[in-house]
């Protein structure tokens, strides 16, 4: 009986126990897997990726390897950083350093014989001051992937740095020069008076007989450069001495110092379409014309002088009442063979086109318009015309004018070997009182009180400028600029010594510097 009850007990209590209701679990990952389970993603797509994108590598050989290290030395392109250096090392003869560089911003495809390399590094010169910011950050290479050409990857870097890269837009042409003069790279291209270019590069011709001067105008300038512009160099102080007196001329302070070219149209006919790249001009050294480039015809003739030629020279202007109309081609001395004298001469060219006269039409024949210009010299000197040697007497240099003297003796013009003889008359003291006239109004006229005023004035600030910078008398400036430069040494070294530091103990970023 009692274990009955104790059966129907246990029973009851089984049933009053709920039971649990099995239901199956899904798959579930913990939160704290979520970041290592990122970060696998991103490796396995960065390990994806470099092996899908393969680097380029290019070698480049330079004359020397100043500032250049392997693994720390950027590749830049427009200073943002496409590359790297991986290796330094010498050419198989040991001339030059080649530079193997890892790149990860450029194509292949970009890498042509066009492309150009250069190091860039803190530069002082004539034309500036360039590289400053490598001071701290250390030189790096820079790259101009260049258009179209043929692909490679070795290359031979470039001394210099270049001034325009790909995408200035502009046009680069070429000028012929006898010799370079004060021009260097950077040296600026003016137009009216304002920079609009610069000297890029400049070399010997191959048959060394001129010096090819490239050069770079930016674009919209360009299109104003046509073949017929002049291109004439305006570096230093022009100075020339003639039979007209003083020439001076200076272009500007800074083409003075870093000599620069200038370019004008106003001798080019107009309505022209813009030069090509890499056309080629003449650069000049006057921007005027000079009478023996416009001359395209012109006639010779013979002058003889019974009291010498003194002051006379080659190019010296030959004048008809004040205007040019030719040049003296040559001046010598020969017998004369009825005297068995001594007797100087001058050659002469005369333009026809310079002439005050409407016969002699341009579509003449060169016999013609020679016989046209004879007649003319023949009437003018049957009624008085007249070759005469004038000088200066300021410089010393003489030319010769046509002019009429009335009481002139009557000698016609000789032809000699169909030469036309010109009849001359000697210098007047006359003329000579005349120029000294016209040279006394014009030294009276110079203020020369108010020029020695400013001279003293001038004297003065010099003196006091010297002084200033005079750090052993005590000048305020001389002594600010050493105790500058002091300053600038010692933060120098600091640097120096920070960075030698931060090499050895990079930790020392995150940890501080460990006390000694």
């Amino acid at each position: 009986m009692t274990d009955k009850i104790i059966k129907q007990h246990s029973q009851t209590i089984q049933k009053s126990i709920p039971k649990a209701i099995n239901t199956p679990r899904g798959f579930s990952i913990s939160p704290i897997w979520t970041i290592p389970m990122i970060a696998a993603l991103i490796g396995g797509w960065l390990v994806f990726k470099s092996a899908v994108v393969e680097n380029v590598f290019v070698d480049v050989s330079f004359k020397s390897a100043s500032g250049i290290e392997a693994g720390k030395t950027p590749v830049k392109l427009r200073n943002v950083k496409v590359g790297e250096v991986t290796e330094v090392r010498f050419t198989e003869d040991l001339s030059e350093v080649e530079i193997e560089m890892e790149l990860t911003g450029v194509s292949l495809e970009r890498l042509t014989n066009t492309t150009r390399f250069w190091v860039i590094r803190p530069r002082i010169g004539i034309e500036g001051v360039s590289g400053l910011d490598t001071l701290l950050s250390g030189a790096f290479i820079e790259i101009d992937p260049g258009e179209g050409g043929t692909a490679q990857t070795i290359f031979k870097g470039l001394k210099e740095p270049q001034i325009y890269q790909l995408g200035n837009p502009g046009t680069s042409y070429l000028l012929n020069s006898d010799k370079l003069g004060s021009i260097s790279r950077g040296s600026s291209i003016k137009h009216r008076g304002i920079t609009v270019g610069s000297v890029t590069k400049y070399k010997l011709t191959d048959d060394h007989s001129h010096v090819q001067i490239e050069i770079f105008i930016e674009s919209p300038h360009d299109q104003y450069v046509t073949r017929h512009t002049r291109f004439w160099n305006v570096s230093g102080i022009n100075i020339a001495l003639n039979a007209k007196g003083f020439d001076f001329d200076m272009e500007s302070i800074s083409s003075l110092v870093a000599g620069g070219i200038a370019f004008t149209n106003e001798y080019a006919p107009e309505n022209l379409i813009a030069a090509e790249k890499n056309n080629l001009f003449t650069l000049h050294n006057t921007e005027a014309p000079e009478i023996e480039e416009t001359a395209v015809f012109s006639v010779p003739m013979k002058l003889y002088f019974d009291n010498g030629v003194s002051g006379l020279s080659i190019h010296a202007p030959v004048e008809y009442k004040g205007i040019r109309i030719g040049t003296v081609k040559k001046v010598g001395v020969e017998i004369n063979t009825d005297t068995d004298e001594m007797i100087t001469f001058a050659m002469i060219n005369v333009e026809p086109d310079r002439l005050p006269t409407n016969e002699l039409h341009t579509n003449l024949s060169a016999k013609k318009r020679t016989q046209l210009v004879y007649r003319f010299f023949e009437h003018m000197v049957k009624v008085g015309g007249r070759g005469q040697l004038k000088s200066n007497i300021l410089t010393g240099q003489s030319l010769i004018v046509f002019d009429n003297f009335s009481d002139a003796k009557k000698e016609p013009i000789r032809y000699v070997d169909d030469l036309a003889i010109i009849p001359t008359v000697p210098e007047t003291v006359t003329g000579i009182i005349k120029q000294i006239n016209e040279l006394l109004v014009r030294i009276k006229s110079v203020p020369i009180e108010n020029i020695s005023k400013n001279l003293n004035e001038a004297t003065e600030n010099m003196n006091d400028l010297i002084k200033s910078l005079n750090v052993e008398e005590g000048g305020v400036t001389g002594v600010q600029l050493n105790e500058t430069m002091n300053e600038l040494s010692k933060a120098a070294r600091s640097i120096r010594i920070v960075s030698e530091y931060l090499e050895r103990h990079p930790e020392a970023l995150i940890k501080g510097k460990k006390p000694e």
